[in-house]
């Protein structure tokens, strides 16, 4: 009766903890961290108190302590998390449901596998109610877990062993230990096998957090990996920034030097009236400004110096650089300014590189559209590229360090709620990347 007692008040508070943790780690809070965890705190026990009553005590009304504990889950959405109205009121009502759904689905497929009803079992055997608990309450923690994943953007899938360890591995192990109940339900309770299935279903929860562990440690790790990347890619930016800076300094000397003997000369030649020499004089010296390049200077220096640097590398190499730059992109991080610019440039440029000279072309256009940054750069190319590689996928060796420019990208796009796609058309092809300013 005991073991009962606590086993009971035991599976109240960890319900409640996962209906009100799920909440709090979902949505945003306020700066007041004591007022956060009060509220949780205040809202956990609240919930915890009117179960066990309801648990101990006889209801007048049916599925009262379910229309309870909602009530309470939106009031606690309502008046101390922020976020969306709609997904205040939508959530609670999906974590209480989902826990729902998980019970009774439970409850149906033993029943319908072994003909008895979850009545029936618990009359014969109390442990079963335990194992049945437990197995429950493991897959509504992995769901729940495994939303705030996607919530917070923590998980890429984008292989297909990514999918089978994170998605597959799990509920490979939760079917088995729903096999080990059923298979405890069949045999009528026989002790004898009990602790045995104890052992498996410990077994399988180790390895399922194992292997979501280790999957973790594998992105984290591929995060580094990709944190290096940008940082020599930031390296490489700052060298280039200075070379150009350089060169330009040297450029902008020698005009001063040329244009003030110009002006001289221009100046001796309208004295003499030799106006027809002095306006080809005129005439030589604006050919000679507008072959000297003109660096971009927007309110963004860090957009001002990656651009620069693109376009000063695509004409040392022979690419003709068409840009149009209409928003300077102030709400991107300065990193991801780099990222964007520098990755859909790089391969454009890398491309071209492999083209004959007279077809060496690229543009880069910077729109605006209300809340939304439109990035579009287009280039050449020889054959169609989409039919070969529709998913843009690196090509290269290495794929582990080199050819990530466009699943950082894609990070980038998720990062601001935006999108990235893929074009081709006229022997060009287009990637255009779609982020939001959240104001």
């Amino acid at each position: 009766m005991t073991v009962g007692l606590v086993v009971e008040i035991a599976v109240n508070l960890v319900q409640q903890l996962l209906f009100i943790g799920f909440l709090y780690l979902f949505f945003d809070k306020g700066d007041n961290r004591v007022k956060n965890i009060a509220a949780f705190t205040a809202t956990v026990l609240i919930l915890f108190t009117m179960e066990n009553y309801f648990t101990f005590n006889e209801m007048t009304f049916n599925h009262l302590d379910s229309i309870v504990i909602v009530v309470v889950m939106l009031i606690y959405s309502l008046a101390f998390l922020k976020g969306k109205l709609y997904l205040r009121i939508i959530m609670p009502l999906i974590d209480f449901g989902l826990n729902m759904i998980i019970a009774y689905t439970a409850i149906y497929l033993m029943s319908w596998i072994t003909g008895k009803t979850l009545e029936e079992s618990l009359a014969f055997s109390t442990s079963f109610r335990y194992l049945y608990l437990c197995v429950v309450y493991i897959t509504y923690a992995f769901l729940l877990w495994l939303i705030l994943r996607i919530r917070k953007k923590n998980i890429t899938l984008s292989n297909w062993y990514d999918i089978f360890a994170f998605i597959v591995i799990p509920v490979l192990c939760m079917l088995a230990m729903y096999a080990d109940v059923i298979l405890y339900q069949i045999v009528n309770f026989d002790s004898r096998i009990l602790l045995l299935i104890i052992i498996n279903l410990f077994v399988l929860v180790v390895v399922s957090v194992l292997v979501w562990f280790l999957l973790i440690r594998i992105s984290n790790d591929n995060q580094v990996k990709t944190d290096l990347l940008l940082s020599r890619q930031r390296e490489e930016l700052y060298r280039e920034s200075a070379i150009s800076t350089g060169e330009q300094i040297s450029q902008i000397s020698e005009i001063k030097h040329d244009m003030r003997n110009n002006l001289k000369s221009i100046y001796r030649l309208i004295e003499n009236n030799q106006y027809a020499e002095a306006k080809r004089l005129c005439i030589d010296c604006t050919e000679s400004i507008e072959k000297v390049y003109t660096p971009i200077n927007t309110d963004n220096p860090t957009l001002n110096a990656i651009l620069n640097v693109e376009i000063e590398k695509a004409l040392k190499n022979g690419i003709s650089f068409f840009y149009t730059v209409t928003d300077s992109l102030r709400f991107v991080s300065s990193t991801d300014v780099v990222s964007i610019i520098g990755n859909l440039c790089d391969n454009a440029i890398e491309y071209l590189l492999g083209v004959d000279q007279s077809r060496r072309k690229m543009s880069l256009e910077i729109t605006v559209r209300n809340d939304y940054r439109i990035i579009m750069c287009r280039n050449t190319i020889l054959s169609s590229v989409l039919s070969v590689n529709p998913d843009m996928k690196t090509t290269k060796k290495d794929a582990a360090l080199h050819g990530k420019g466009l699943s950082i990208l894609r990070g980038i796009a998720d990062k601001y709620n935006g999108t990235i796609g893929y074009k081709e058309d006229d022997n060009n092809i287009e990637v255009t990347l779609v982020i939001k300013e959240n104001k």
